[in-house]
C-alpha cells in the first residue's frame, strides 16, 4: 500500500504509474522499463468507483479493456468472468441483470463490484487500486474481495498490487509512506 499525503498526490501517483504523465525527475519503471514502453494492459487500475463507462453496459465495461489489449476470445473470457463472479460470491440468479445494466444505472456497490471484475479480468502485471473501492463494502465481501486479490497476486509469478491511500486503513496489507 502506498500512502500519498492528498487526493491530489494520489492521483498524481496513479497518472505517473499509469504513464498518464511523465515525472519531471527519474523514471517511472515497471519489470525494468519504463511505463510509456510497456506492453498495452501490463498495468491496471481500479477507481475507487469502479470507473464505469454510463452508456455501456457491464458485459462491455468489463470485457472491452481486455479484448483492446488482447485477442477476443469470447469463450474464454465468460468462462473466467464466470469463475470470478463464484469466487466474488456473486448470487448466480444476479448475474445476467448485473450484466446487462448499463453503468449508469447500477448500484455504488455494483460499480465497485464491476470495475474489481474488470482488472481481475485484464490480469495485469501490475493493478493499482483506489482504496477508496474498499469504502462502504461490507466486511464480510470486504474480506472476499482482498482474499480473491491476494489469489490474483499469488497465481503468477512477477504479478503485483499495490493500493493507493490519502489515508491509513484498516486492510491487511503493508504500507509504504
Amino acid at each position: 500500500m502506498l500512502k500519498a499525503a492528498s487526493q491530489e498526490v494520489k492521483m498524481t501517483l496513479v497518472d505517473l504509474a499509469l504513464g498518464e504523465k511523465i515525472p519531471d525527475k527519474g523514471k517511472v519503471l515497471i519489470q525494468g522499463q519504463p511505463v510509456a514502453k510497456s506492453a498495452p494492459g501490463i498495468i491496471g487500475w481500479i477507481p475507487e468507483a469502479g470507473g464505469m463507462i454510463s452508456n455501456l453496459k457491464v458485459w462491455e465495461n468489463i470485457t472491452l479493456p481486455g479484448w483492446y489489449h488482447r485477442k477476443r476470445q469470447k469463450a474464454s473470457t465468460e468462462e473466467k468472468i464466470t469463475r470470478l463472479l463464484n469466487e466474488l460470491k456473486v448470487d448466480k440468479q444476479d448475474w445476467e441483470r448485473f450484466m446487462a445494466s448499463p453503468g449508469a444505472r447500477l448500484s455504488q456497490y455494483e460499480r465497485k463490484l464491476a470495475g474489481l471484475l474488470r482488472g481481475l479480468l485484464l490480469a495485469p502485471t501490475l493493478l493499482l487500486i483506489d482504496e477508496d473501492l474498499f469504502d462502504d463494502i461490507e466486511t464480510t465481501q470486504k474480506q472476499i474481495w482482498i482474499d480473491m486479490l491476494e489469489k490474483f497476486v499469488r497465481e503468477v509469478d512477477g504479478r503485483a498490487l499495490l493500493v493507493v491511500a490519502t489515508s491509513g486503513t484498516l486492510l491487511p496489507w503493508k504500507m509504504i509512506e
